[in-house]
């Protein structure tokens, strides 16, 4: 059998490929990272968000990963973030050996409440009807596997070491956005003082357009702003009463398609995740979890 050839050494890979990358779980606010980095000026974040290298894409090589970072070979920070890395069990090494060196993001969120947003995700995205809670899981397995979190981020802490992953709680970004961000920064080696109107937009929000074709529309033309290095007076733009007004009228809000979880599905998933939750703090080096699932499960 042929060893496949390593991943170029020295600062080559380094100097095209990413420093940092997010890893998820899904739906656990990594647009919002995404977004805070590329609002820095020392910063560049891949085109698209997820390029899925390590999971998905891995057969087109280093070359074509590296490509998504070209525009951005001037930056201190290269970023990328790919939820499926976090629960994929080749991700860790693959990433070590294209890079011993590049630092991780890794996003958690109580994990109920994510696997809902996950099976509104895959509404919105029209993979599935608007189907009660529990049918969407019957059909997607992945609902619970992302959600054992102790199991998978203890694997990128054995092969990364502590110093190389930030793990952040999407309900603590939620709560004070500036705060994570600096935290991001601090962590990526960037100014920390750096502020932006970005970020105090809410990100990702389980909706779907009314009109589509208008969201792609308004889509489109803030990505070619954001290309031109206009993030922040994106922002600004989108927060002026007519925008906002148009973005709000163009929202509907999945909560309101979908059911809600019932007290059976809730009992359920926190009973699945019960054992993977009482592992979790000590990996993080917390004495508890802002989560209704860990107090749940240490009454």
């Amino acid at each position: 059998m042929t060893t496949p050839p390593l991943a170029p050494s020295g600062n080559s890979a380094a100097q095209a490929g990413p420093t940092l990358v997010g890893i998820g779980a899904q739906k656990c606010a990594s647009t919002f990272i995404h977004a805070a980095l590329g609002a820095h000026p020392d910063a560049a974040v891949s085109d698209p968000k997820e390029l899925d290298f390590f999971s998905a894409y891995f057969d087109r090589g280093y070359q074509w990963y590296r490509s998504h970072f070209s525009h951005g070979t001037d930056k201190t920070v290269r970023f990328e973030a790919s939820p499926s890395y976090f629960y994929d069990p080749r991700c860790p090494d693959r990433l070590n050996a294209f890079d011993p060196n590049i630092k991780v993001i890794c996003l958690l969120r109580d994990p109920v409440t994510r696997a809902y947003s996950n099976h509104l995700h895959e509404v919105i995205k029209g993979h599935i009807p608007p189907l009660p809670f529990h049918d969407g899981l019957a059909n997607n397995p992945a609902y619970l596997e992302q959600g054992f979190y102790s199991r998978h981020l203890g694997r990128w802490l054995d092969t990364l070491g502590h110093d190389r992953v930030l793990v952040l709680l999407a309900e603590e970004i939620s709560a004070d956005p500036v705060a994570a961000a600096q935290t991001v920064y601090r962590f990526a080696g960037l100014d920390d003082s750096h502020s932006s109107p970005v970020l105090h937009e809410r990100r990702n929000e389980s909706d779907r357009a009314r009109l589509p074709a208008l969201r792609s529309l308004l889509r489109a033309g803030g990505d070619q702003l954001r290309k031109a290095g206009l993030e922040d007076s994106l922002a600004r733009l989108k927060s002026t009463k007519p925008v906002s007004a148009v973005l709000r009228a163009n929202s509907q809000n999945m909560r309101d398609v979908v059911p809600p979880l019932r007290d059976s599905d809730i009992a359920d998933l926190r009973s699945c995740f019960a054992e993977d939750l009482r592992q979790l703090p000590a990996l993080l080096g917390r004495d508890s979890l802002p989560w209704e699932s860990w107090a749940a499960v240490t009454r």
